[in-house]
């Protein structure tokens, strides 16, 4: 499978869903290293799916996160961080990003794409991270945060999302 095939089948099944909550630390993959380690702040509800994505969702419905590593194979060229972050925008059924930044993602430099996306109910403002972690390596976080969200329901929601970081054991 080619890898914008296995990019684009996870990606696509971001889902508001939610299973019960309890404090701890979830990491995406669950076995394997590099992964993606996050602690679990009160108010969330957290699901790992069947395509490799590890999501969050604020019980106040404030927002959402989603977070996944992926992995090239052997020999196989990562492409453009950008291209990456179409094909993700694209799946969720979002605009292409209107604005691309440099920023830091679970304790490194990382690089943020701008949307927004509407599925019949208020538009949601949604952002793609994506930190190259090796040669074949990535980790990519997603916020999804309604506009109708408080500023105080927004920095919750992007507090969450900080608790990521990188563990490689």
């Amino acid at each position: 499978m080619s890898f914008a095939s296995r990019l684009l089948l996870p990606l696509a099944a971001i889902a508001l869903t939610a299973a019960s909550a309890h404090a701890q630390s979830f990491r995406i993959p669950a076995e394997g290293v590099p992964a993606i380690e996050v602690a679990k702040q009160a108010g969330w509800t957290e699901k790992y799916d069947d395509y490799g994505n590890l999501t969050f969702f604020a019980e106040d419905k404030s927002g959402g996160l989603l977070f996944r590593t992926i992995e090239a194979g052997e020999g196989e060229a990562i492409p453009e961080n950008s291209a990456i972050a179409e094909l993700i925008l694209g799946a969720a059924g979002a605009k292409p990003f209107t604005k691309r930044e440099a920023t830091q993602f679970a304790g490194g430099p990382a690089e943020a794409f701008h949307s927004t996306m509407s599925a019949g109910g208020p538009v949601v403002d949604i952002v793609v991270v994506i930190r190259n972690l090796d040669a074949r390596h990535l980790a990519v976080g997603v916020t999804m945060i309604p506009q109708t969200t408080s500023a105080e329901g927004r920095k919750a929601v992007l507090a969450q999302f900080a608790q990521a970081r990188i563990v490689n054991r």
